[in-house]
């Protein structure tokens, strides 16, 4: 699609003509009428501008497109003969449903990392309280070591 007219395009994208003129100059694209003509790069500086004014960022516009988990549905018809009473063969229709779902890998990524910052985080924590335990006992005996030599002195000096 090479050079089009402002009304062919206008056309094409079921918009009115004068709301794709006002569209074209607020994206800095002058045209004076719907007889001028556009290229395919004035098109394309039309759709980042509308992208950007609608609030989807380029690059985001592509990852919002693509699906985060596809889920496929198959069906499987066949036939399957059965010996029957006196002699005759019954033939059994058997259809099988299989539902398989893909997930993108990086989304599974991001939760894996998540998950991973968590219990990481969960791990120092008990970490840290373990070690303020140990020092809470270490200061508790050692305080009652202390208590126990004071008493023993005194009680060398009572007996002296």
């Amino acid at each position: 699609m090479a050079d089009v007219t402002v009304a062919q395009f206008a056309e094409v994208l079921k918009v009115p003509v004068e709301k794709l003129i006002t569209q074209l100059a607020q994206a800095g694209i002058e045209v004076s009428g719907p007889n001028d003509r556009i290229s395919d790069d004035a098109k394309l500086v039309l759709l980042t501008h509308l992208r950007r004014s609608h609030g989807q960022a380029e690059e985001a516009g592509a990852a919002a497109a693509a699906p985060r988990k596809i889920t496929l549905q198959r069906k499987q018809q066949s036939e399957i003969k059965l010996a029957g009473g006196a002699g005759r063969a019954r033939t059994v229709n058997v259809e099988v449903r299989v539902k398989r779902t893909y997930v993108k890998r990086d989304v599974l990524e991001e939760q894996a990392k998540a998950q991973g910052e968590d219990s990481e985080s969960k791990r120092r924590e008990a970490e840290e309280a373990a070690r303020l335990e140990r020092e809470r006992q270490e200061h508790e005996r050692r305080e009652a070591e202390r208590l126990e030599a004071e008493n023993r002195r005194r009680i060398e000096e009572e007996a002296a």
